[in-house]
This record gives C-alpha cells, structure tokens and sequence, in this order.
C-alpha cells in the first residue's frame, strides 16, 4: 500500500488494472464462442438482404407487364430477338432502354426500364436491325462511317494496282506467266466445250442471221450499190485497149473495183452501221445465255483448279514479289486497326459499348438475331438510307393487339 495523499490508503492501480486482465483471459474462452454463435445469423442475414437489393437493381423482364409496348414488323423475319433494346440519343449513341420478347402471336412487346425517360419524346421510331457487324457500322457516326469508307476505299484501290505491278514485274514474267496461261487456257478451252455440248453457239449462230439478213439489206446493200453503179462504165473505158487487141495479153485495169469497194467500206462506217450491227448481236438474249455459259464454266474451272490455288499461293509467299504489296498490306493494316476500334467503341468512347457486347454475344451464339432500336424519324431516315434491305420498320399496335 502507497500513502494517500488525500488522507486514506488506496489499492495500487498498475495492480488493479493487471487483476482485471488475469480475470478477462479467465473469461475469454467461456464467453468468446456464445458472441460468435450470435454474430453468424445476422451477418447472413445482412448479407442475404444486399443481394436481394443489388438483384432488384438489375434489369429484369419488364416486357409481360401491362405497360408493355407492343410493336410488330411489317416485313417479318424468322431470326430471333434478343432481350436487349436500346434508344439512340440526339447525338446517335445508344443506351439500354429496356427488354423485348416475342410474343406467341408473332408481336414484340417492349418493357421500358423508365417509361417517363425524356428519350421516350425524343426515340419516338422503333426499328428491328440485324445484331450482326451491320449494327456497328450503321450505329456508327457519319465521322466514324466516312473514315472506314475512305480507308476500305484505299485498300480497293491499292489491290488492282499491285496486281497490275505484279503482272508487269520481271519476276511474275520469268516465274509464274506461262503457268498462269496453261491454266487459263484449259479454263477456256473446258468453257467452250460446253457451250457446243450445250447448243449455246448453235442457238447463238440462229439468232444472229436475221440481224445480219436486216443489216445487209437495210445499211449494207444500198451503199454499196450506190458505189458499184458506175463500175461498169469505168471498167470499159480503164480496159479498153486490151478489149480492141485481144491478140496481146495484158491485165486488167481491176482500179474502179477497188475504189468503189473502199468508198463504199468508208461510207459504211461513217454511218455507223458497224457499231449498230455490233450492239444489235450483242443485245440479243442468245448472246447473254452463251456468255453468261461461258462465264460461268470458266470461273467455276478456276475457282477448282488445284494448279491455280497452287499458283496463288506460291505467289503470296514469294519474297520477290513482297514489295509491290507492300501498299496493299500498310492499307490492310490501317482498316485492321481503325475498324474494330472505331466500331466496338462508337462516338468517341474509350470503354466497350453495350451495342458491340451484343453483337459479339450474338456471333458467339452462331445464330441470326434482330434488336430493337429506338429513334428519332431523321435518324430512322438516315439509317434506311444506308442499308434499305437490314432496317426494317416496325408499327407499334394498340393494347388489344390491334
């Protein structure tokens, strides 16, 4: 015991608080396990209630509700829907607008997450799109749209001139030109074999003597009679001699013929009857059947032509003709990292968009899906306007299905 200065013995109170510590460690173990027993439901209990308040967060199915929107699609298609919809805001990127499904008589109904949304005034014109690539590019803003065009446009370019400089170059000449011509002249000669086994030159020949009969008759013939009328007078007085002294041989003065029979060639071309007869056969339905034939004969030989596929390849892996493609290949190379960018990121963002999701989504899952949009009527026109045959308009139906 330590003196009191206030006048009485008080316990030392390094020593009480080390009493109350041996007596806490005494107690631990007794009392320890009954809190824990205790905490484990309502922790759970706290937990099961934030997932029921995050899973209500997510969008559900919105469309079996009565305030469901009910459209149908003037030209229908048998592809599927998918659950996402989106609206497309003033300056043409798209949000989650809500859910869709089809409804067994063949409607789609439509549950809007937020039914007072400000874009509900604004996207007034639903469409069904394609949930393909297509949806990117025409999402996409006329910036972004007008930038992939002249960069593909630069690629189309650059190809027939690099096959040109191919064809052109010293080493296509020593290496691959007279197989290319092997081959093309067994397409053709296999081509032309079935035309005459098919009849098409036959029936081509048919068709062509009436407009020949008609171009003779109508163009040919009076010119050159008109040429041809006065030869005979020109052939005496240019012969004459030899017909008073037929005891001598000499030849025939044949000049007024030959003039006569060049004017009337000219004549007849600056008529134009060449030209018009040419157009004439070419025009003729027996002329398209034979080269549609033949045409198509020939592409399917090369197209199966082992040697060519050969040849190609042999070409495309060739060091020595690497430099003509290299214009092709810095083209190909800017569309290859300009277009997924741009698409799957469209108007400016840096994130991955909800639209190239289920694009992505769609051709993992191998099959034809159609997503509802909703828009604006100028922007429905602008889309129309780019790709008639992919957007097709839908009406929407009163409650009653009507």
């Amino acid at each position: 015991m330590k003196p009191n200065t206030l006048g009485g013995p008080l316990p030392d109170t390094i020593d009480v608080l080390r009493a109350i510590r041996r007596r806490a460690v005494r107690l631990l173990p007794t009392t320890h396990p009954v809190r824990a027993t205790h905490a484990w439901p309502t922790s759970a209990a706290v937990l099961a209630l934030l997932a029921a308040i995050g899973w209500s967060s997510l969008p559900g199915s919105l469309s079996d509700t009565s305030a469901a929107v009910r459209l149908t699609d003037r030209r229908p298609s048998a592809d599927t829907l998918t659950t996402a919809v989106f609206a497309l805001r003033e300056d043409g990127s798209a949000v989650r607008f809500g859910n869709a499904e089809r409804a067994p008589d063949g409607a789609i109904r439509i549950g809007l997450y937020d039914p007072l949304d400000r874009l509900v005034g604004i996207a007034t014109e639903p469409v069904s799109l394609p949930a393909d690539p297509r949806l990117l590019w025409l999402l996409a803003s006329p910036a972004e749209r007008l930038g992939l065009r002249q960069q593909a446009e630069s690629l189309v370019l650059a190809v027939p001139n690099a096959f040109v400089d191919i064809l052109r170059s010293p080493e296509f000449n020593a290496d691959y030109r007279d197989r290319f011509v092997t081959v093309l002249r067994a397409g053709m000669e296999e081509a032309w074999q079935a035309t005459q086994d098919r009849g098409a030159w036959r029936d081509l020949l048919r068709s062509y003597d009436p407009i020949l009969r008609e171009a003779i008759g109508h163009d040919i013939r009076p010119i050159v009679e008109q040429h041809f009328r006065a030869v005979p007078l020109r052939m005496l007085r240019a012969n004459a001699l030899p017909l008073l002294d037929p005891f001598r041989d000499r030849p025939w003065d044949m000049a007024p013929v030959e003039d006569a029979l060049r004017e009337a060639i000219i004549d007849i071309r600056d008529h134009g009857v060449p030209e018009r007869t040419v157009m004439q056969l070419m025009d003729s339905p027996a002329t398209v059947d034979f080269l549609r034939l033949f045409q198509t004969v020939l592409i399917g030989k090369l197209a199966r032509s082992p040697a060519l596929q050969g040849l190609i390849a042999e070409m495309a892996f060739d060091p020595k003709l690497r430099p003509y493609l290299a214009e092709v290949t810095e083209r190909a190379n800017d569309l290859l990292r300009s277009a997924p960018r741009l698409l799957v990121s469209l108007h400016g963002s840096a994130d991955i968009n909800l639209v190239a999701a289920t694009v992505i989504r769609t051709i993992v899952s191998g099959r034809p899906d159609r997503v509802v949009v909703f828009m604006s009527p100028a922007q429905r026109d602008e889309l129309t306007e780019l790709d008639r045959n992919a957007v097709h308009l839908l009406d929407r139906l009163a409650p009653n299905g009507v």
